[in-house]
């Protein structure tokens, strides 16, 4: 499976987030829908490259000027200049842009939108090191919320040992006078269940002890009586009222909603994967060969070649996986509605079409070299195995001792004289 269509599947989704998946039921009639929001056709489409400048493998990835880029609009978010060049400057009014370049807005409005948006940004992150280093927090902050508000901590508090010893010693000093602070009832309630579980272990031990463990029993049954009040011993509780078959039914709910979504998610990717290659195989096959010189096996090979070719760009450019991983998160959000699948294909279409020109030329060319090699190799071998004819003589010399038909003693047969040293 190639990564082009790939994404963060297991970072964006989670069976906690269920993405509304509940009400699909069996799932029938589900991979028609997806067919029939890809618009797949019996003849698949074929882009338009008129107009499309080459571009080789060591250009940037900047898109071609002069082209109105749909994969532009997509991204444009991700969109600038580098980050060195991202040193903050006193802003140039709107007024004075207009003032010496009256069309440029009209001309090229993506940048207004940057202009308004990077004013935006720069008010709440001044630099680009400050937007990341919040993005990265708000992600951890995230899975925080997430492991808290599902009742396990776990996590939290082996990240705070591993990163600092001293403040996860200071979590587990300021627990109890913590929670007794927030919730007196939460408090006596764990240390109960604390000593119920040293009643027990009382108990236990006495009984391994036989008679001599009887005082040990009688104590654990003082203790029981002195804090909780009473003979009869009750087990530790659940301050929680949901029940663990509870628990463990709501995870097997959730672990089948992200079945059926991961399910659905694999089905869109097959069928896009399948439309885009279709699309690309016959632009290329339709631009390889304009002039009709080659063979059909040649055409195949230059089709097939141009192909991976394109391939291996479009896997290199990361930026472009990265968008392609953000128009996936918002597919398994909607649940994959027509919009968010259309918008993946139509990224990676639109990719693709800067890149295909140059693609299918090379390949073009290194077929036809490739061709008139072929055909100088067997004309050099055919002349080589035929070799110089020695002037006067029409056949090679006759075998053995014997240099004409005269020579040959009668009776002699063929295969004697062949024999003859």
């Amino acid at each position: 499976m190639h990564p082009r269509f790939n994404s963060l599947f297991h970072v964006y989704y989670s069976p906690d987030d269920a993405p509304g998946t509940s009400s699909q039921g069996d799932g029938s009639g589900e991979s028609e829908e997806t067919f029939e929001l890809l618009n797949v056709e019996d003849e698949p489409e074929v882009l338009d490259l008129k107009g499309v400048k080459e571009k080789s493998e060591d250009d940037d990835e900047g898109e071609p000027e002069g082209e109105e880029d749909e994969l532009k609009e997509i991204e444009e978010e991700l969109e600038g200049p580098k980050e060195e060049d991202l040193e903050l400057t006193t802003p140039v009014r709107r007024k004075e842009i207009l003032a010496k370049y009256p069309k440029l807005f009209k001309d090229f409005p993506y940048l207004e939108k940057a202009y308004y948006r990077e004013q935006q940004f720069t008010e709440v992150f001044p630099t680009i090191p400050d937007a990341q280093s919040a993005a990265e927090k708000a992600r951890i902050m995230d899975q925080v919320e997430q492991e808290v508000m599902s009742g396990d901590i776990t996590t939290v508090l082996q990240a705070a040992r591993s990163e600092n010893q001293e403040a996860f010693h200071k979590v587990v000093d300021n627990y109890l006078p913590a929670l007794r602070q927030v919730d007196q009832q939460a408090y006596y309630h764990v240390l109960g269940n604390v000593i119920k579980d040293t009643i027990i272990t009382m108990v236990k031990e006495g009984r391994n002890l036989g008679e001599q463990g009887a005082p040990l029993q009688a104590a654990a049954n003082i203790l029981n009586q002195f804090i909780f009040g009473s003979q009869q011993f009750t087990p530790p509780q659940r301050l929680s009222t949901r029940r663990p078959e509870d628990d463990n039914r709501e995870y097997q709910y959730q672990q089948q909603q992200y079945q059926q979504t991961y399910a659905k998610f694999e089905e869109t990717r097959e069928t896009l994967q399948t439309k885009a290659d279709n699309v690309l195989k016959s632009t290329i096959d339709q631009h390889i060969d304009p002039s009709k010189t080659m063979s059909d096996y040649l055409r195949g090979k230059a089709t097939a070649d141009a192909h991976e070719t394109l391939e291996g760009l479009i896997a290199k450019d990361t930026r472009f996986r990265g968008l392609l991983d953000r128009l996936w998160e918002k597919a398994v959000q909607t649940n994959f509605d027509k919009d968010s699948t259309e918008a993946i294909k139509r990224a990676y279409l639109s990719k693709a079409k800067t890149l295909l020109p140059s693609v299918i030329k090379k390949a073009r060319n290194e077929a036809l070299r490739g061709s008139a090699r072929n055909s100088d190799s067997f004309g050099e071998d055919k002349l080589a195995r035929k070799g110089p004819i020695t002037p006067g003589r029409s056949t090679p010399p006759s075998s053995g001792k014997y240099k004409s038909a005269a020579d040959i003693p009668k009776g002699m047969s063929t295969m004697d004289i062949l024999m003859k040293d």
